[in-house]
């Protein structure tokens, strides 16, 4: 299937994210639900218009008839913290269970819970992003395996010692029998149980791939068809400055200028998000690499294609070899660097360093500058999509850099973190394993 689309302002985010197979809820700061996805909604037995305007914790209370229920304080609790903290808070297990429709009564229900923030420009929480995980079969599958295990263990301690009394003997026979019996019994109902798993397994993962295949079709809507509409606007303001340049005045040439440079600036972001969500599909093909000669190599590259860029003092020390993807480890080098002389732009004795060290179990990178910083308390937004931490009449860029450096990391088996001072500079580490498995 083949996503026809025309415009930007045509893609229905709403539609996808309605969509998406994940347990997702929308909530305002003031925890009104804003919106909810529909797999969601089959979770927890609601429908969109009967919880979209109301409180959380008046469509979600406890269960009246669980006295030990602790559901809406221990949400709440995590609401509170990522409202004050500003940071994603993952939440342990929990029992929470949910109203039936025809209001009878409540289904038990385990949930593994988890809420993100949703920041604007100014660091403010606008919503908060409250994904869970429906683990009720698990955990109601544990608690009989438990009882059965019980009630085993309860029937081998009834059993009487042999002797040569015949109905002693026989006493004993029959106990055995009833715990072999339960043992088949139990052994039978993890068969079952595998069995049902192994369906829903190959359920998720068929869907898993239905999902990844729509992405691939989006995707290749994206790299084709709009970039059609962007090429013809840029066309056009070009042969109006051109044909007709002697009667335009200095503010329609500004606007021009304006148009096209937006144009090129959604190209760039359209080829960002390909890159992006190439990532997930690309198999990491490991090989040792030379990471002194791929940093210098990207610091030369980045320079290149920065017209007028003033010159920067660049300290760049013998860095320990590495194993991973040429291609994308060379890309990490070209996003950090490409970073850090953007920052240092303004800067007339602008420094960048790059500098290496080595752990028992993994390596670690550090690029440093004495450029224009960042605010640790929007830290949370610093490797996501689209978040940027300074403004566009400030520093360009589309927000997907350092989310794709992120990526790549991670799927190296790294981390990557940094620190920051407002007009002090900045300092991004990333890891790698020392030693990579073959398995």
């Amino acid at each position: 299937m083949t996503l026809e689309v025309s415009d930007p302002g045509s893609i229905n985010f709403r539609l996808l994210f309605e969509s998406a197979p994940g347990l997702f809820l929308v909530l305002l700061p003031d925890l009104t639900i804003a919106a909810a996805s529909d797999a969601y909604l089959q979770a927890t037995l609601t429908r969109r218009e009967k919880i979209v305007g109301r409180h959380l914790f008046d469509v979600f209370p406890d269960n009246p008839n669980d006295l030990n229920a602790d559901g809406v304080a221990n949400l709440r609790s995590s609401l509170e913290r990522v409202l004050v903290q500003r940071a994603p808070d993952a939440m342990a297990m929990q029992k929470y269970d949910v109203p039936r429709p025809d209001g009878s009564g409540f289904e038990e229900r385990y949930w593994s819970p988890s809420n993100f923030p949703v920041c604007d420009a100014d660091g403010n929480v606008r919503y908060i992003m409250h994904r869970v995980e429906d683990i009720t079969a698990y955990v109601l599958i544990k608690k009989e395996r438990q009882e059965l295990q019980a009630k085993i263990t309860a029937a081998e301690l009834e059993l009487p010692s042999l002797s040569d009394n015949a109905t002693a003997s026989n006493v004993h026979l029959h106990a055995l029998n009833r715990t072999l019996k339960l043992e088949i019994l139990t052994r039978n109902k993890l068969e079952d149980v595998n069995g049902e798993l192994t369906r829903q397994l190959k359920r998720n993962i068929e869907k898993l791939e239905a999902s990844n295949k729509e992405l691939e079709s989006f995707s290749y809507s994206v790299s084709h068809d709009l970039r059609a509409p962007l090429r013809a606007i840029d066309g056009f303001a070009r042969i109006l400055e051109e044909d007709i340049a002697d009667q335009l005045d200095d503010e329609a040439r500004r606007k021009l200028q304006i148009i096209r440079d937006n144009t090129r600036n959604m190209g760039r972001l359209i080829d960002e998000l390909l890159a992006y969500s190439r990532l997930g599909r690309k198999e990491i093909n490991h090989s040792p690499l030379d990471m002194t000669t791929l940093a210098r190599a990207a610091f030369d590259a980045v320079l290149a294609n920065a017209d007028g860029m003033p010159i920067k003092t660049f300290l760049l020390e013998d860095l320990p070899s590495a194993q991973g993807d040429i291609t994308l480890i060379r890309q990490v080098w070209l996003n950090l660097l490409a970073n850090a002389c953007k920052f240092t732009a303004r800067r007339e004795s602008a420094e960048i360093s790059i500098s290496g060290s080595c752990t028992d179990t993994m390596l670690i990178y550090t690029v440093k500058d004495n450029g224009a910083g960042f605010d640790m308390r929007y830290y949370a937004k610093l490797f996501g999509m689209f978040q940027r931490l300074h403004r566009v009449s400030d520093f360009e860029g589309t927000g997907v850099g350092l989310a794709i450096v992120h990526r790549i990391i991670t799927l190296h088996g790294g981390q990557i973190w940094a620190e920051g001072v407002v007009g002090e500079g900045a300092t991004f580490h990333f890891s790698l394993p020392l030693r990579v498995s073959t398995t």
